[in-house]
């Protein structure tokens, strides 16, 4: 087995899982009349299948990859009986105990439980969950930027929203991380303890100054791949306008070797560094 295809593709299943998640738990909200806190799909009986169904080819991609056939003809064979049997949206409401099982879901979540085990990335899916959780709520930064009203200027503009909204959707989110390294100490904006993430925010306001972000994260790697304590690692780069897409600097990230050890996430968002004013001469 190589774990490698494994290992790249597990953050974008737990992203997906999430997002199954949440679809299932709103129609459960719906069947049972109680009610649903936060945002929702218009029609989660329509997005719970077809969430499912990307989570299966990206399974047959990566089992496949793994050198896994065997698991892969079991989550074709299963996918086949689940098809025949009701289809993948199928649920069925629990009234004595407020549940909704679906059974593709349940199958899905327990395969990528025992994949991520194999590969050596054994995590609750308690944490697992949190993990996914962080990483969508990363991407959705200029989003949540916006929510607030402000037009940021700089990186701190970013990092003290981002600040509320992580310390509201974790218990164990600490903003004061020190990581300790082999010449000097490294100290992100933050981090997640119970999921050993880290996490800095950077601001670019021009090409330049995105390619200098990437600069300062290669610099940062090597002092954090050491570290037990902190084992997840993240660069939100926030920049003002497309000045770069993520596929490109995922590659740079990839040529200098660190794909598998920091993940950057590149977001578009308003805001301007402010302009320098002119002192008048005398």
């Amino acid at each position: 087995m190589d774990p490698a295809p494994i290992k790249a593709a597990l953050s974008e299943l737990e992203r997906s899982l999430a997002s199954a998640r949440d679809a299932r738990y709103q129609i459960e909200c719906e069947q049972g009349n109680f009610e649903h806190r936060g945002g929702g799909f218009e029609d989660p009986e329509v997005a719970l299948p077809y969430i499912l169904n990307g989570i299966e080819e990206t399974l047959l991609f990566v089992l496949e990859a793994a050198g896994l056939p065997q698991t892969r003809q079991r989550l074709l064979d299963k996918w086949a009986y689940f098809e025949k049997n009701g289809g993948i949206g199928k649920t069925k409401y629990d009234h004595q105990f407020d549940y909704l099982e679906s059974q593709p879901f349940s199958f899905v979540e327990k395969m990528i439980d025992n994949i991520r085990a194999l590969a050596g990335e054994a995590i609750s899916t308690k944490d697992a969950h949190e993990v996914a959780l962080l990483e969508t709520m990363l991407r959705k930064t200029p989003v949540l930027v916006r929510k607030r009203g402000v037009q940021p200027q700089d990186e701190k503009d970013v990092r003290d929203i981002m600040h509320d909204y992580l310390e509201a959707a974790f218990t164990e989110y600490r903003r004061n991380v020190n990581i300790h390294g082999i010449i000097r100490d490294f100290k992100p904006d933050g981090g997640v303890r119970n999921i050993k993430s880290a996490i800095e925010f950077k601001f670019a306001g021009t090409h330049a100054e995105v390619t200098k972000a990437l600069g300062g994260i290669f610099e940062d790697v090597s002092g954090y791949a050491g570290s037990l304590d902190w084992t997840r690692f993240y660069s939100v780069i926030y920049q003002t306008q497309a000045f770069e897409s993520e596929d490109r600097v995922k590659s740079e990230m990839a040529r200098a070797g660190t794909l598998m050890k920091w993940t950057s996430i590149l977001v578009t968002g308003s805001g301007a560094r402010p302009r320098k004013t002119r002192k008048k001469s005398a």
